[in-house]
């Protein structure tokens, strides 16, 4: 049940990036092309609450996938990025057929990444983007303005940059400067059980984690739903971006465009693990990359 849960949102990806990279069967043919190599990148922060070995072994069972749906030999090759300079380097360096990396992620490198967004994941369709504040039912705080001056633990700014953002503008909302001077201490944790048991031992007043998290938290111990509560929530936040670099062949960059990115039915996906679910996926267009809250203001609010 545990390792199931915990991978629940690497298998998520993996449905949605077979289903957009399924036309290549429609590019293979010839002895040249069962030749080529092709590699797909992923930033580690694709998978922020996912180990790095247990996203590795998804990846590579995508790639398989893939090679029966394109049916030939052909070398596929998977890479994750613990930083964003590297994978910034292998896509200049011509390394990369296809990328996928957190939205925010996207934004930081656009002007000197040469590649173009091809998808937007809309929330990673569950509650992997959902963050969720807790607290202890006999702590008497009710709401965010109840916590002012109390301690608050944050997983690492990092991996979960976006709940960052969501609590700062939800302060901002209320006419604070941000949680940095708005909490008595701010604890950055290395993991989302870390910081939900230390509301539960009443190590930390507050917790800010993603609802998946929380989930299977209480599952394991059913405990933590009887004396920890939400308060405040945050939407389904903008989930990860998948784009092909610039270097990569016209031909197979054309295939891998031209079939729609809204999520279709994918019963191959199903075989693997009951929990494939699809999100939401739109085709890139300029005006979503207008400016920074184009991308994730409007699901932070």
């Amino acid at each position: 049940m545990k390792t199931e849960r915990r991978t629940r949102d690497i298998l998520r990806l993996v449905a949605i990036l077979l289903l957009a990279l399924q036309p290549l069967a429609l590019w293979a043919g010839g002895p040249a092309a069962q030749q080529r190599t092709l590699t797909v990148g992923f930033s580690s922060r694709v998978f922020p609450d996912v180990d790095q070995r247990d996203a590795q072994i998804a990846m590579e069972m995508w790639t398989k996938e893939l090679a029966r749906v394109m049916g030939v030999d052909f070398l596929p090759q998977t890479r994750i990025f613990q930083n964003t300079a590297d994978l910034l380097g292998a896509v200049k360096r011509g390394e990369l057929s296809f990328v996928t990396l957190p939205a925010l992620e996207f934004l930081s490198i656009r002007d000197k990444a040469p590649m173009t967004p091809v998808i937007v994941n809309g929330n990673n369709s569950g509650h992997g983007r959902r963050y969720v504040l807790i607290v202890r039912k006999d702590s008497g705080v009710r709401s965010l303005s109840d916590l002012r001056n109390r301690s608050i633990s944050l997983l690492s700014s990092n991996r979960h940059e976006l709940s960052h953002i969501w609590l700062d503008v939800q302060l901002m909302k209320a006419g604070e400067q941000g949680h940095a001077s708005y909490f008595r201490q701010v604890k950055e944790v290395a993991s989302a059980s870390q910081a939900i048991m230390g509301v539960f031992f009443k190590q930390s007043d507050a917790a800010l984690v993603s609802r998946s998290s929380l989930e299977t938290s209480t599952t394991l111990n059913p405990q933590i739903e009887k004396q920890l509560s939400v308060i405040a929530e945050s939407r389904g936040l903008h989930g990860d971006v998948s784009c092909i670099p610039n270097m990569v062949d016209d031909k197979l960059k054309a295939v891998m465009k031209m079939r729609p990115c809204t999520c279709m039915k994918q019963r191959r996906a199903n075989r693997y693990s009951p929990c494939f679910r699809r999100s939401r996926s739109y085709r890139s267009t300029p005006p979503i990359w207008t400016g920074r809250w184009n991308c994730s203001g409007s699901a932070i609010n």
